[in-house]
């Protein structure tokens, strides 16, 4: 159990307010979470759906994975997902995903962008199985997180304990508002732009879970849980900085190669990775499970990774190939620290084929290069 996780700068009115009103319930500025048993599609429905109350805002439940009758923990699973939701809200919202870039809030408390827009979460959802999904609007409407109930297990498995799923399908939201800015949420739709969303989110959900002690030789699943999967997750491979391990280069974003959209996406989700770890090495991990600054950068290589990765794609074009993302990453890494981990950023992309002399032709066809600028 955790005790007023809000943070301040973050989330301004706490988890359960939002400027207007204190509620005792699964409600906030940053979103809503009930259970769909009905697979109820009608927005104006939802904040009609069920939720747990609580006057002393305490939320605890029994929760066992053992359970056949999943229904009867989806209390515990509402708030799993609610807090999930918020304590990545508060945390993206620390590394530039705020009011004037975008992020989802009820009320922007003045602070610029389009209010109106927390998310609708969507708890064992009866109108699919074995997946997730998160839907984009443009800033100012509604996002909605949506998780079924997966049936590849017996019992069941509840995705709303899977923070990985959770993460990746949030982190749609992030990658749709930022690209081509957040009053167009469609500029990640033909099939490689497609694939670097399913990458980015692959790869924000897994970064978030690197451990203190973690090295770049720990290897990780993309997701996986709520299937029991033997392809971690619907991916064929692990994220790893082991080039045996994990082969995936440039070349292989290929429709022929790799005939499935989320799995060419593990390639450019790999190749950030390996910068990941370029930055960890240099930079530190820190221990905190929010970032530290100096000024406006991180002062570990995990948290400025993923600052690179979201102001990257704040820059980049709508619709952008990979060559285009990894060129807006060091232009990220430029604006906010003098291009200081230039060589860092590059050797990673290289070592996975995307180095200077790589090239875009179309879907199917591009030249890969390992190589460096004269510089590095």
């Amino acid at each position: 159990m955790v005790k007023d996780p809000s943070n301040s700068m973050a989330s301004a009115f706490g988890w359960h307010g939002d400027g207007a009103a204190t509620y005792k319930t699964l409600r906030g500025n940053n979103g809503v979470a009930q259970s769909n048993w009905e697979g109820v599609k009608d927005e104006s429905m939802f904040l009609g759906l069920p939720r747990p109350t609580s006057e002393a805002l305490v939320f605890q439940y029994p929760y066992n994975p053992e359970e056949e009758d999943w229904k009867s923990y989806v209390n515990a699973s509402l708030t799993q997902v609610f807090y999930t939701v918020n304590k990545y809200h508060d945390l993206l919202y620390l590394l530039g995903f705020n009011e004037k870039a975008g992020n989802f809030q009820l009320n922007n408390n003045g602070k610029g962008g389009k209010e109106g827009d927390w998310v609708y979460m969507l708890v064992q959802d009866s109108s699919g199985f074995d997946n997730a999904n998160f839907l984009t609007a443009p800033d100012g409407q509604p996002g909605r997180l949506t998780l079924y109930m997966s049936t590849s297990t017996t019992p069941w498995r509840d995705s709303a304990f899977s923070a990985g799923t959770l993460l990746h399908e949030y982190t749609h939201g992030l990658s749709n508002r930022l690209t081509g800015g957040p009053a167009n949420a469609a500029c990640l739709e033909p099939w490689e732009p497609g694939a670097m969303g399913e990458g980015i989110s692959d790869w924000f959900a897994t970064a978030i879970r690197i451990k203190p002690n973690d090295t770049r030789k720990k290897d990780y699943p993309i997701n996986g849980w709520e299937d029991g999967s033997e392809l971690v997750g619907g991916r064929p491979w692990v994220l790893s900085t082991n080039i045996t391990t994990n082969p995936l280069v440039y070349t292989d974003a290929d429709g022929d190669k790799v005939p499935i959209m989320h799995w060419v996406g593990t390639i450019f989700a790999t190749m950030l990775w390996e910068v990941l770890w370029n930055l960890i090495d240099k930079h530190g991990n820190n221990k905190a499970d929010v970032p530290e600054f100096n000024g406006n950068v991180p002062t570990d290589g995990k948290y400025l990774a993923m600052k690179l990765v979201m102001d990257g794609m704040a820059l980049q074009p709508c619709n952008p190939n990979y060559i285009q993302a990894r060129d807006a990453i060091l232009d990220a890494d430029q604006a906010l620290t003098g291009g200081q981990n230039k060589c860092l950023i590059w050797e990673g992309f290289a070592k996975r084929g995307l180095g200077t002399g790589a090239i875009s032709y179309d879907w199917k066809n591009r030249t890969g290069s390992f190589d460096l600028p004269e510089a590095c």
